[in-house]
Parts: structure tokens; sequence; C-alpha cells
């Protein structure tokens, strides 16, 4: 049996390296770590001990990046369950979510989990639990928002005037402790 070694040239240990060091996701980067030991260790069962992945795990993406180079060793994201709004339906909430509620007609002035998932029931008749509509708002790359509340009537100087009086009782408190 001949020894697993890595045959192609290119990418090269360094570039190996760079590429791990730029990688965001922890599968691939893995991958690269392992592919860069086997370049200065050339020993398959040395690299899975320091990475603590099975001979075997080594041996398949050695193997599948000397076919198929770094293309091969890219992770296949596993199917999942399919989304229950299409992207067309995505693309809707997505501006409707950027609308007011009240202008849409709801009594509520926030958008948040309840009232979306309130909201896709009503207009695409998918039933989706409360965290479910939070993930899909992520999805859409929104975040929670709350709004601040203003006190008009306050006076800016009493305030000031509260909080100066607040940190010395707070600072002589700390003294006496």
């Amino acid at each position: 049996m001949e020894k697993l070694q890595i045959t192609r040239s290119s990418p090269d240990h360094d570039e190996l390296v760079e590429h791990y060091k730029k990688e965001k996701s922890s599968k691939l980067k893995e991958r690269y770590h392992a592919l860069f030991l086997m370049h200065e260790f050339m020993n398959c069962t040395r690299v899975a001990e320091l990475i603590k992945k099975s001979r075997r795990t080594i041996q398949i993406w050695v193997n599948m990046f000397n076919e198929g180079g770094l293309e091969a060793i890219i992770p296949n994201t596993p199917p999942g369950r399919p989304s229950s709004l299409t992207e067309e339906q995505k693309e809707t909430l997505k501006a409707d979510v950027l609308t007011h509620p009240r202008e849409l007609g709801y009594e509520f002035s926030n958008w948040e989990g309840k009232s979306v998932a309130h909201h896709i029931k009503q207009k695409f008749s998918v039933e989706l639990s409360v965290r479910q509509a939070q993930r899909l708002l992520r999805e859409l790359e929104f975040t929670l928002q709350r709004p601040r509340y203003k006190f008009p009537k306050a006076d800016p100087e009493k305030q000031k005037e509260f909080l100066n009086d607040f940190k010395k009782v707070w600072t002589l408190s700390e003294k006496l402790a």
C-alpha cells in the first residue's frame, strides 16, 4: 500500500495557511488545517491525532483535494427542510416589514416575532411559530429595534442636576463601604 500524500502542487503550503487564516466557516477551516498539516508531516495518522479526527476522514479529504483541488473539499450544505415561504414571498415580506405596521392596518407599532408570524398567516396563509418568524427576520437581515421613550415635558436642566446628585451619592456610598 502506498503512502498517502498530497500530489497537487497548487495551492502550496503557504497558500493553504492563508486560506485557513481567512476562512470563516469552521468546517472548511478544519479541512485547510488538515491539508497544510499533511504538507508538513506527510503522515495521515499524525494529522488525525492533531486535529482530533479519524484517519479515514483525513484520507478522504486528501483524496478529494488531490482529485478536485480546493473546490472539492468545500463541504456540501445539508439540504434541510425547505422554507415555508418562496423567495417572492420573502421579498414581499421584507417590503412589508419596512412599512410601518399601522399603514398596513394593524394596531401595533413594532414588528417583532409575534406580529410577523401573524402577518405571514394573514397574508400568505402560512402558519409559523414566533421563533421561526424571528429566524426569518434575521435571515432577511432585520434586527430587533425598540423605540426609546422621550419625555417632552421633562426639564433637561433638572435631569442633569439629578444625575450629578446621584453620582455624588453613589461615590459617597462606595467610599463608606
